[in-house]
């Protein structure tokens, strides 16, 4: 005989009801279901514990501060968190963006998670919080125990550089390292479950009595849901057929999308070879929205290959060992290691096995000069300048993992169904003496034939996303193949019957030959789903003219959407293009404000602050 509802259920909901929705989960389904409704209820009071749950002790709780520009950092945190929830720990998960500086002070477990931006910059989001630690306003931290995770790209010299510079911080202001600063390179999920897994098994250890997992969640608090466990929304309630679950694609396990069409943007006699790339996503679930990347796993071109062969003397054939994989060296240097860029850690661990060549250690040394030495340099390169004896497998391990290219998507999900497209420019150019080809873009560009399939997954831009309210404005600056989010996003605001003015601002260098998707664009201004189109094409006059110069020009406007809450994007060139557009920007508003440079500087950041200014540059 069932229990009468009224002792155990509020009103409203009854027994088979509940028992039917949870026939058939796993306990590991169960207890993420019954922290997540529960979370839901306590996400802005405070609420007694259930019968049966033990609140975690006050050293059981911690901060997990993030630090992101594209959501990597957020990924990590909340996989940081989740493994907390798994030990009854009591995790608040909180963006560095919003986070009050004054608030550092009454930290006592803080879990710091920045990736790095280019040549040792901090993520946009965590600017001021960086400056302010800095600064000698940041307070004496005798009470914190801390431990940070750096995310960022070993092909950069200044190898997460901002996390370096947090964990030295921290340390300085008093706090006490509970672990070592972990470095994360592009694959960064492994790296930060097995840090976590030690940071909270240390935390954990601190905690005075033993708990059951906790199900409460604090307020502000992210858990996000483990990859393989049942995710709320595939079930459904009362009675419904619980449907499979959506197969997870990563690098780990990346979809084969087949090419369904390459078209060559540029006319004949451009100095530009780009392309329009069209995947089919048929069956596979994939699901994107307008702002994400799309990560392609390449493979090396076979001639290069053959070079780093020559250029090492040896055999295909001869056998290597890649983690638990035994396979044979010129597949390993085919699909497995970067052989297109020499990076510093490559040229330290190359360094080692070949001590004789002492010059190698000098230009390590000389950190100004280095970054000129490994411009332009590949594998191929580097065995020829330096000889050294080496069987496949030494040379394997002084290589470093072919990573995946990020592509911004070209292309609506509601405008293309179970397809995705890419903006691809094919980088060719020579350097010491021989052709080299950029590793992605040149396999897609003459590898990949109709038909054929490609290594792809998606990787979530969370921030470089449209406006949540539709009749706000946007403004998009891009150059090259920077244009390619913002085919996304204009094809995403007509299909959503966006009431928003959507403006662009395109370059390249000539109108005949280098104006990507001209018809598009003609057509999305008749229909009015683009509101304006500024372009500047370069080389067309004998005076150079730029994007920056036609935001210059259009200043009044430009302020003035601003001022009503438009958004402002950027996409292309980080070094040049992005930092011409900034410049412009500042002057803009220093001028159309009447208020200066100061003014115009305290402007932008806000602009930041609130995510209206979003960039997606490389």
């Amino acid at each position: 005989m069932s229990t009468p509802l009224s002792s155990t259920l509020p009103t409203g909901l009854d027994e088979a009801s509940l028992e039917r929705l949870t026939t058939g989960l796993s306990d590991q389904q169960l207890l993420w279901l019954s922290g997540y409704l529960y979370g839901r209820v306590g996400a802005g009071t405070a609420v007694p514990q259930p019968t049966g749950v033990v609140a975690a002790a006050p050293a059981g709780r911690l901060t997990i501060l993030y630090g992101s520009q594209t959501g990597n950092s957020k990924k990590a945190a909340n996989l940081t968190a989740e493994a907390a929830r798994q030990r009854g720990l009591v995790a608040t998960v909180r963006d560095m963006n919003e986070y009050p500086t004054k608030d550092l002070k009454r930290e006592q477990q803080l879990l710091v998670i920045v990736s790095t931006q280019g040549e040792g910059d901090p993520p946009i989001a965590a600017e001021e919080l960086h400056q302010f630690l800095l600064s000698n306003r940041a307070p004496r931290l005798p009470e914190l125990r801390f431990a940070v995770l750096a995310l960022g790209d070993k092909s950069y010299l200044q190898f997460c550089q901002t996390g370096f510079e947090f964990d030295q911080r921290l340390a300085e202001l008093g706090g006490q390292r509970l672990l070592d600063r972990v470095d994360c390179d592009v694959e960064f999920e492994l790296e930060t479950r097995q840090w976590a897994d030690q940071v909270l098994d240390l935390i954990a250890q601190s905690v005075p009595t033993a708990a059951p997992v906790s199900t409460t969640v604090s307020v502000g608090a992210t858990v996000a849901v483990p990859a393989g466990v049942f995710a709320f929304q595939s079930c459904a309630p009362f009675g419904g057929e619980v449907l499979p679950e959506a197969e997870v694609y990563t690098s780990k396990n990346p979809f084969q999308a087949p090419l369904l069409e390459k078209i060559q943007l540029n006319g004949r006699g451009s100095t530009k070879e780009t392309y329009h790339l069209e995947f089919s996503l048929e069956g596979s679930g994939i699901q994107y929205e307008a702002g994400d990347a799309l990560m392609v796993q390449p493979t090396n071109r076979p001639a290069l290959v053959e070079e780093v062969l020559q250029a090492a003397r040896l055999s295909a054939i001869a056998p290597v060992r890649l983690g638990s994989t035994e396979l044979d060296l010129v597949t390993a240097l085919t699909e497995r290691l970067e052989l297109s860029v020499v990076t510093r850690d490559v040229l330290e661990r190359y360094a080692a096995v070949a001590p004789q060549h002492t010059h190698l250690q000098e230009i390590l040394a000389d950190k100004a000069k280095l970054p000129a030495y490994l411009y332009g340099r590949d594998v191929a390169d580097l065995l020829t300048e330096f000889p050294v004896e080496l069987s496949g497998q030494q040379l394997s391990a002084v290589l470093r993992p072919l990573p995946a290219r990020a592509y911004s998507i070209a292309s609506s999900l509601l405008a293309h169904p179970e397809e995705v497209h890419l903006t691809v420019g094919a980088v060719r150019y020579q350097a010491n003496g021989r052709d080299k080809h950029g590793a992605c873009s040149v396999y897609q560009a003459d590898h990949l034939n109709l038909g054929d399939t490609a290594r792809v997954w998606v990787d979530r831009n969370e921030y470089f996303k449209l406006p949540q309210d539709s009749a706000t404005d946007i403004i998009m600056v891009g150059a090259g193949t920077g244009v390619a989010p913002f085919r996304a996003f204009t094809e995403e605001r007509a299909e959503n019957g966006a009431t928003g003015r959507n403006w662009l601002v395109f370059g390249n260098p000539h109108f005949t030959t280098d104006f990507l998707y001209q018809t598009e664009w003609q057509q999305h201004l008749k229909k009015g789903t683009l509101d304006r189109l500024d372009v500047a094409f370069s080389r067309d006059q004998k005076q150079k003219v730029y994007i920056q110069h036609r935001l210059l020009e259009q200043g009044r406007r430009l302020y003035d959407q601003l001022e009503n809450g438009a958004y402002f994007y950027v996409c292309g060139d980080k070094t040049r293009m992005a930092a011409d557009v900034q410049r412009a920007l500042l002057t803009i508003i220093g001028q159309e404000s009447g208020l200066g440079e100061e003014y115009a500087a305290e402007y932008l950041k806000k602009l930041k602050k609130s995510r209206r200014f979003l960039e997606d540059v490389y």
